[in-house]
């Protein structure tokens, strides 16, 4: 049985022990949030860096809600860098088409390994932090 790409490799976001839309509902990203996400990506960080990296997150987290705070009407006309830009300057949409390559094969023979006709790349080296 063949498995897609993504059921290859374990999702690390199945560790965290918050749902979907549980960060946008919040405040504030709480210590543990963030000690939970340092654990995940097995990264060190000094007391100091991970002070500032909370504040920062907090900081992004306050213009985000600040920004939805915002009310909009319904329908509003496009523009770029705050000046109009009324539909007869618009370039048309393209239909979205996907056009096969002809050769494949001519990219996949460039990678230094490959399997089934797939890339195939290098194992990460994993070391556990303490």
């Amino acid at each position: 049985m063949k498995r897609s790409y993504l059921q290859l490799f374990e999702d690390p976001f199945d560790k965290i022990p918050y749902k979907k839309g549980d960060f946008m509902d919040n405040d504030a990203i709480t210590k543990e949030m963030l000690d939970d996400f340092v654990h995940v990506a097995e990264v060190e960080l000094s007391t100091e860096e991970f002070e500032s990296i909370l504040a920062k997150m907090n900081d992004q987290l306050t213009v985000i809600h600040e920004l939805t705070a915002i009310p909009l009407e319904g329908n509003l006309p496009p523009v770029i860098h705050g000046n109009p830009f009324p539909e007869e300057i618009q370039a048309p949409l393209r239909e979205d088409v996907w056009i096969p390559f002809e050769h494949p094969e001519d990219i996949i023979s460039q990678a230094p390994r490959t399997q089934d006709g797939y890339i195939v790349s290098p194992d990460v080296p994993h070391q556990t932090l303490e």
